[in-house]
């Protein structure tokens, strides 16, 4: 393990670091299967940031982010509901409200 980890310490220190910099996947995958050895066996983010020369932050962002970018969907066919639908600022969704119902509901979330 302590060769796998300076390979990458290498490699990371090599590279051209800064703010909105991306890494590759190819290197994405490398900090993630290291730091992800590391954390089980036992150690804090922060002390595998230390050992690879970056912040313990942004590998657990990138041992924790199983496809950058995207996240799993469910796809449904939606059954289109009769009456009024409601919808959040925060994402609640109440279907098949009357005109009565709808403002009553709106009046007590206020």
């Amino acid at each position: 393990m302590e060769s796998e980890v300076g390979k990458l310490r290498s490699v990371l220190a090599r590279r051209e670091s800064g703010r909105g910099r991306r890494f590759s996947p190819d290197l994405r995958r490398q900090i993630s299967l290291v730091g992800r050895q590391l954390r089980d066996e036992g150690k804090s983010w922060s002390e595998i940031g230390a050992e690879l020369g970056m912040r313990g932050e942004s590998v657990r962002r990138l041992c924790d982010d199983a496809t950058p970018g995207f996240a799993p969907v469910e796809v449904v066919n939606e059954i289109v509901a009769h009456g009024l639908v409601l919808v959040t600022p925060s994402g609640f969704r109440i279907e098949g409200l009357d005109a009565a119902s709808a403002v009553m509901l709106i009046r007590r979330l206020s």
